[in-house]
């Protein structure tokens, strides 16, 4: 998915967790990781060592990453949008995503060849210049990483922070985004410009296909009961409209007249339905009227079964409290199981 999103948003340094608005507490956790040691030295007797057990085949997601390793060969730029990426992700309950140098080169080099063919486009062309594979998956394959699901993000112009808050302001780049299960990541960066794109910022999302543990993808914190919202509750200084999206999800309206999506992210197996999702101005009372995005409306197709949005059919009033009112069902989709999900929150948008 495409975004010439614009940037400058919600914030610009460390302290960029207040302009949210969200008081949260980055989690630290030390893992403990056990060895079993196997002791020889049985006294006697001709009975054979018994065979060790076979390792447990992973049946469900690794709890969600808290910590993960600190970047190498990251300029400013990566580096800035690899931390704000997973400041947003724990700020909504979610889990980190791994640096993968990997898939580090994959970005990078589709970044180079956008700027080289003066294309911005997820799509490379066979025999063009630094043609490295068709889309993300095959460019992530060609320099060794094997993905499962996941996806990219792109912006541009883009400056590290500022890239990430204008895609995570739209409704598809968010859904990606805020998805559970991705583990790893690549970002790649250019300062270059040609006629019809300039920085590109290019993130790959995704999980890897040669580990058994970690290709299961990971959960949310237990702390959000399986749900993530955004805007967060209680966040401050949110754009009044949508990043300029491309493609529009509201095509039936100019993208730039569109106020910032709210939404709500389950795990990818299940299937989020509401039944009411209501958004508020808490000074006057007035119900905006949205357009409610799922998987089973999207008019381009792009929206998981685990993501619904709504979008406001107007830019959002400045220095404004919204509440947002949502009531629906997830549905596991191998058991059919469904669970009632009700939440209300609220957010306040930039004085402008």
């Amino acid at each position: 998915m495409d975004s010439f999103a614009e940037l400058g948003s919600l914030v610009r340094d460390t302290a960029r967790c207040r302009s949210l608005g969200a008081l949260f507490l980055l989690a630290s956790a030390s893992a403990l990781t056990g060895l079993l040691v196997a002791c020889g030295g049985g006294s006697g007797g001709d009975a054979p060592a018994p065979a060790p057990a076979p390792a447990p085949t992973p049946s469900a997601p690794i709890a969600a990453q808290l910590t993960v390793p600190t970047p190498v060969g990251y300029d400013a730029d990566r580096l800035a949008a690899f931390n704000r990426l997973n400041e947003i992700r724990l700020s909504a309950g979610l889990g980190m995503l791994a640096q993968s140098t990997r898939m580090d080169q994959a970005a990078q080099a589709h970044a180079e060849w956008m700027v080289a063919n003066d294309s911005f486009t997820h799509e490379e062309v066979v025999g063009t210049i630094d043609f490295t594979g068709v889309n993300w998956a095959q460019r992530d394959e060609a320099f060794g990483y094997v993905p499962v699901e996941g996806d990219e993000v792109m912006t541009g112009p883009a400056h590290g922070a500022q890239g990430v808050d204008g895609l995570v302001n739209t409704a598809y780049h968010r859904a990606d985004m805020l998805a559970f299960e991705p583990v790893d990541v690549g970002i790649g960066w250019s300062p270059l410009f040609a006629t019809n794109i300039s920085m590109p910022l290019v993130i790959d999302m995704t999980r890897p296909g040669t580990d058994a543990i970690r290709g299961m993808g990971q959960s949310a914190q237990t702390s959000i009961d399986g749900v993530a919202v955004w805007p967060l509750n209680g966040a401050r200084d949110v754009p009044v409209q949508l990043g300029l999206e491309t493609p529009n999800p509201v095509p039936t309206q100019d993208v730039s007249t569109l106020g910032t999506p709210v939404s709500i992210t389950v795990a990818e197996s299940r299937t989020i339905t509401s039944m009411s999702f209501v958004v508020t101005n808490s000074s006057d009372g007035t119900v905006l009227p949205t357009r409610i995005l799922t998987n089973q409306n999207d008019p381009n197709f792009l929206i998981p079964e685990s993501f619904i949005a709504a979008i406001p059919l107007g830019v959002l009033a400045p220095n404004t409290t919204y509440v947002v009112v949502f009531s629906g069902s997830a549905i596991e989709r191998s058991t059919g199981s469904s669970e009632m999900i009700n939440r209300t929150w609220s957010f306040t948008t930039a004085a402008q």
